[in-house]
């Protein structure tokens, strides 16, 4: 990756674009604002982003058809939508489309922060650092089978990446919805239960590490 991670933050809200510039570029990253979509997109194209954090309500065109237009000039830039009024069922329609997440207003600052890290994770092709296989807090059988569906995170936004990061972030209503859906096999299904007790047990004997 080039230099600082870059974000761009796409809001017609203007305090909110200063507060995220605010928190974000003390942390490391280097941050561009945008208030309508247009004036996004375009810098979309320029600057290519690494994280995109995108209103899901902006004037004269809805966050979904500007990521709809971002994943379609650059689909390895990770889009984090935001809201504060929005729905599972509209979450859900934006990551079907290839958002990495979402985020509900007024943020939650560590979930924030989390997201942005694993969205630079998987711009980069490798697992949030928690969830590394050379890592200690995982066995060698347990690192085998999470490398073994990283080609997937990599490749496009399917049931296993999402599963990951829902997992890390303690989302366990939102990997409900993925599990109950009609198009996952049993064999996924079980699957995903092996991945809960390996991410469980990572964070689990992370905490227990001595400082």
């Amino acid at each position: 990756m080039r230099g600082d991670p870059t974000i761009l933050v796409i809001d017609d809200e203007v305090e909110i674009c200063s507060f995220l510039d605010d928190l974000l570029t003390p942390a490391g990253y280097t941050v561009y604002t945008a208030h309508r979509p247009e004036e996004g997109l375009k810098k979309v194209e320029q600057l290519r982003p690494d994280v995109v954090l995108l209103d899901l309500k902006l004037p004269d065109m809805n966050g979904v058809e500007v990521l709809r237009r971002i994943k379609t000039f650059d689909d390895t830039i990770a889009v984090i939508m935001m809201t504060g009024f929005g729905t599972m069922e509209s979450a859900m329609a934006a990551m079907r489309l290839g958002a990495f997440d979402y985020i509900t207003k007024p943020f939650d600052l560590a979930h924030l922060r989390s997201l942005i890290n694993d969205a630079l994770a998987q711009r980069t092709g490798r697992l949030p650092d928690n969830l590394d296989s050379g890592g200690e807090t995982l066995t060698e059988e347990e690192g085998a089978f999470l490398d073994s569906i990283r080609p997937c995170q990599r490749e496009q936004p399917c049931l296993w990446e999402m599963a990951v990061r829902t997992l890390l972030l303690g989302d366990l209503q939102f990997l409900r919805e993925w599990t109950e859906r009609a198009d996952v096999t049993e064999e996924d299904k079980a699957n995903l239960d092996r991945l809960r007790r390996i991410v469980a047990n990572a964070i689990r004997r992370k905490r227990e590490q001595p400082e």
